[in-house]
């Protein structure tokens, strides 16, 4: 793949030179660790990387039971609440994943180093666990490949680790549409052993009819401080939907005559899921010596799903999945100059047992084994030529092997298997213009295999499943550059991309509740995002979060029309915040969030139209005597009421592509903590 000049990146050079820039919309003294595996300030990253930290998802945050909730904050990345617990989020980052109809694709996820990505690049976050969470990372950019396939983007979220001393939490929320949220919180620790354990259980009636849910999830992660050189983490997750109502989309008459009503056939056909899933994981961590480090953590898990369609079939799945990485560091020197080096090993294999049903039968129309399994070897290692001038490179050599092994062949044999081989590359050079102002250039390839759902239909016209050989996976080449500056009591990042992608994996038709994929030729990405933090005094501070994107095709294949928009992709995004601290146990913001228009469908024919909302939030600490405290909080979204539509689905056969938002929502919270040693 050749990569095009445009008039982008004939500006890259006098951004360089003129913008201030900073990566990150939280302190300046918070670590990260995903683009280089190492604990680094992203002021010193050649990347574009943010970090949400403990603070920002307790106090910003509504149920924490939506990734939505918060990471809006952050510049490049899109996440839309679909208003159906049925369906996950529908995340993207730099349009990378937009396509998703449920699930997460094109997005590599981790929780606590275990993937909720499987290795053929499907995604999962119902079990994430926000309650407990101590921070979480999103990695954007050409370093993303280094995560291995469909790493368009990657987001590690991590949970608290054990603190000394013991602390219980209760909390209770309560919503608009019967929504409530009930938890509770146990953190006990000493110097050598500690525990977190975290449960809550969430409800609602929901926005639209139809659309009753429950999730039930269970977090825990016990540290232990084997010797001052050796420490273990084990991390046991378990999350149950017994209830999850699925109202789908609706047709543009649908949306104009009652936003609130769920999709044809839902309520007759009584669409819904149900999800059951528990995994386990540990990490492993030994310093041989100050500089050399090796850390290994294998996982297992399982995750169960029933699925019933509008057209009245029955998905039955039940996926197991484990894997493990290592990884060894080293710290040496080179010439005198500072040498990091990383090397490591992955593997990971996912093995669905798939089942399908029409109506009320108890006989499989549909029996598949699939399995999906990956084995990736990775090396980066970055260097100091000057205190001035660094370069981080790495290279990652991926194996994912796809396969379906068809056991119901009275419709024929739909069998099938698919290897997928790529050596991908990125580098990234670092120049310190001056001490407060660093400037970087960084170029990576990447690559997206077909899921295991993409490849199950070679046509839908009639839906008989047939793994579908013919998908290719997507390559893409990304090229950005940035600026990150710090003045006093304001940080500013600012980059600009580019990203070209050869056979990009989109819908080529959907029909009863099946849909088949195709790879659409070339496509390309042009960006500019821009991340602002300012303090005006201790008690007045304003963050922003600005995002361009023009995405299109650039071949026509099929119904798709070269210049048109990649769908479900806004052109620009934006989330404002003033927040308002007069003491650090008051808190109060105003926020502010535009999304302009998402195309529907490749044809660019339907859309939902852009559309801003503003948000109040405000929290008070009540310390009391005892090591006691309560915090009590309260929220309003959407406070003027605006009727929008917060997701589409992407090239939906019947024109069913909008899925509305809510109206005016109210929260009131209140948590009460204890501690004692």
């Amino acid at each position: 793949m050749k990569h095009r000049s445009t008039p982008l990146i004939a500006a890259l050079a006098t951004l360089s030179i003129t913008q201030p820039a900073l990566a990150q919309t939280e302190n300046l003294d918070t670590f990260v660790v995903s683009a280089t595996r190492e604990a680094r300030d992203p002021f010193e990253v050649p990347a574009s990387v943010d970090k949400i930290n403990q603070n920002t998802l307790e106090k910003a945050a509504s149920f924490q039971v939506n990734l939505s909730e918060t990471l809006t904050r952050v510049p490049g990345l899109v996440i839309n609440n679909r208003n159906n617990f049925a369906q996950d989020l529908q995340i993207s980052i730099r349009g990378f994943g937009a396509r998703a109809t449920s699930g997460v694709r094109g997005v590599r996820l981790f929780s606590d180093g275990i993937p909720a990505t499987m290795p053929d690049g499907s995604g999962q976050i119902s079990h994430f666990s926000l309650s407990s969470t101590e921070s979480i990372e999103v990695l954007r950019g050409p370093f993303s490949s280094l995560y291995g396939n469909s790493s368009g983007g990657v987001i590690l979220l991590t949970t608290e680790n054990p603190r000394v001393g013991t602390e219980l939490e209760v909390n209770q929320i309560f919503g608009t549409d019967s929504t409530r949220r009930s938890g509770i919180k146990l953190n006990k620790g000493n110097e050598e052993v500690g525990i977190v354990i975290d449960a809550s259980t969430f409800r609602t009636d929901g926005y639209r009819d139809h659309s009753k849910a429950r999730r039930d999830n269970f977090n825990s992660k016990m540290v232990w401080n084997l010797s001052s050189d050796t420490r273990l983490s084990w991390v046991v997750n378990y999350v149950d939907i017994p209830l999850a109502q699925d109202p789908a989309g609706l047709t543009a008459a649908q949306l104009a005559s009652n936003r609130r009503q769920a999709g044809t056939n839902t309520v007759g056909n009584n669409t819904n899921k149900t999800v059951e899933q528990s995994q386990t994981g540990i990490v492993l961590e030994h310093k041989f010596s100050p500089g050399t480090n090796i850390t290994f953590s294998p996982y297992y898990g399982d995750r169960k799903i029933r699925q019933v369609l509008a057209s009245t079939a029955v998905i039955d799945l039940k996926n197991e999945y484990s894997g493990a990485d290592l990884r060894f560091g080293h710290q040496t020197s080179l010439l005198g100059k500072p040498l990091f080096l990383n090397a490591g090993l992955t593997v990971g294999e996912l093995e669905q047992a798939r089942l399908g049903f029409f109506g009320a039968s108890t006989t499989p129309n549909r029996d598949e084994a699939n399995t999906a399994s990956q084995f990736d070897q990775y090396l980066q290692a970055e260097y100091f030529f000057t205190d001035k001038l660094s370069v981080l490179g790495g290279v990652r050599n991926s194996s994912i092997e796809i396969e379906s092994n068809d056991q119901f062949l009275s419709n024929g044999d739909g069998s099938g298997s698919k290897k997928y081989d790529e050596v991908t590359s990125n580098v990234g050079f670092t120049y310190r213009l001056q001490p407060n102002i660093n400037t970087y250039i960084s170029y990576g390839e990447g690559f997206e295999t077909p899921t295991l759902l993409e490849t199950a239909y070679l046509s839908v016209a009639p839906p008989s499943p047939n793994f579908n050989s013919q998908l290719e996976a997507a390559k893409s080449e990304q090229l950005e550059i940035g600026v990150k500056a710090k003045f006093g009591g304001t940080l500013v990042n600012a980059a600009l991309y580019t990203v070209d992608t050869d056979n990009e994996i989109v819908v080529l038709a959907a029909n009863g509740g099946a849909t088949s994929f195709q790879n659409a030729g070339s496509t390309s990405r042009e960006g500019a995002e821009l991340a602002l933090q300012h303090a005006f005094n201790r008690q007045w501070q304003a963050n922003a979060a600005v995002n361009y994107i023009r995405a299109t095709y650039d071949t026509s294949v099929n119904s798709i029309q070269a210049g048109n928009s990649l769908p479900s992709i806004p052109k620009k995004t934006f989330f404002g915040e003033l927040v308002y601290k007069p003491s650090s146990l008051y808190e109060a913001a105003t926020e502010l969030r535009y999304v302009d228009k998402l195309f529907a469908n490749d044809a660019n024919d339907a859309f939902a139209p852009s559309y801003s909302v503003v948000n109040l939030r405000a929290s008070k600490d009540w310390p009391l005597n005892g090591g006691w405290n309560v915090r009590t909080y309260a929220r309003v979204d959407n406070v003027f009421d605006k009727e929008y539509v917060g997701s589409v689905i992407v090239n939906q056969g019947a024109g069913q592509f909008f899925e509305p938002a809510s109206e005016r929502q109210f929260l009131l919270g209140v948590t009460v903590g204890l501690k004692w040693k």
